[in-house]
Parts: C-alpha cells; sequence; structure tokens
C-alpha cells in the first residue's frame, strides 16, 4: 500500500469498528479483536490526514487539532465501546469534532474545497459533539449498548473524507 492509498484505511476503521459497535457486549473478545483492527486502520487514515493538513497549514495549528482530536477519540471510543458506559460518548464526541472541525477549516482556508464543503464540515463537527453531549448526559445509546449516534456521525465523515482524499 502506498501512502496514497492511506486514506483507503478509513474504510476499513468504518468497516471494522461498526460490527464491534453492534456486536455490543454480548461478544466482548469479537468486539475487541474487532476494534483493535479497526483502531489500527484508523490511526493510519488520521497520520494520513494529518499530512496533508500540515501542507493546507504549515504553522501546524489544525495539524495539531486533527492528531491530538483523533488520538483522544479512538481511546474513549474504545473506552465506551469496552467498558459499556455511554458516558465515553460526550467527551470522543468532542474529539471527533475536534478532528472534523480542524481539517475542515484548514481544507477551506487553503481553498482546497468548495466553501459549502468547508462549511458543512464545520457544521457536521458541531452536530457531532451536540449529539455526543446529549448521549452522555442522558446516559442514551443509538441503538442497543454500544451504538453511539455520534460516533455513526464521525464515521459518516470518514468516508466521506477518505473518498475525497484518494480521489485527490
Amino acid at each position: 500500500m502506498t501512502r496514497a492509498q492511506l486514506p483507503a484505511l478509513g474504510y476499513l476503521y468504518v468497516a471494522l469498528a461498526l460490527p464491534a459497535l453492534l456486536l455490543g457486549v454480548g461478544h466482548r473478545g469479537a468486539v475487541s479483536a474487532l476494534f483493535t483492527a479497526a483502531a489500527f486502520s484508523y490511526f493510519w487514515f488520521i497520520a494520513s490526514l494529518r499530512a496533508l493538513v500540515v501542507r493546507f497549514d504549515p504553522d501546524g495549528f489544525f495539524a495539531s487539532v486533527v492528531a491530538m482530536g483523533g488520538a483522544a477519540f479512538i481511546a474513549l471510543q474504545g473506552a465506551a465501546l469496552l467498558l459499556d458506559d455511554p458516558r465515553f460518548a460526550a467527551p470522543s464526541s468532542a474529539a471527533a469534532a475536534a478532528v472534523i472541525i480542524g481539517a475542515s477549516l484548514a481544507a477551506w482556508r487553503a481553498r482546497k474545497i468548495p466553501k459549502w464543503f468547508g462549511r458543512a464540515g464545520v457544521a457536521g463537527g458541531i452536530a457531532v459533539i451536540t449529539v455526543g453531549i446529549v448521549e452522555g448526559a442522558a446516559d442514551w445509546t443509538f441503538a442497543g449498548d454500544t451504538v453511539f449516534a455520534s460516533s455513526l456521525g464521525f464515521m459518516v465523515w470518514v468516508v466521506v473524507t477518505a473518498t475525497y482524499l484518494l480521489r485527490r
């Protein structure tokens, strides 16, 4: 796999993390295995995204937000999933929103994406954190015990972003 193909690992992250979320607490071994592979794929996806954001934003501010948010997200999503505690959904949504908004603002300000697409990214990040706050405050999940709407929103963004990065 070449460096230009690394964004495709965003697809693999979603393909592995989604079944882990759907299986939930009844299949801890399978969930752990799926989520471990998903996390590995996700790290490579985030690294490829960060490398691109550095080119858009040479002072590194947005690249730092993407890297820190990305690392915090996967750790918090894992805690929510493996500990079966939806209160982790709120801080994981903040981390996901930081990745979404940071990457969107960097690309928008560098004029690498249309304005409407940048605005949609920022709005999507705000939606993810808002839903995550509700999930955490209300001890609520979208479905089952471990399917968080904020995580699903972030996964949609990962698929859209991976597609964009691969088409460049």
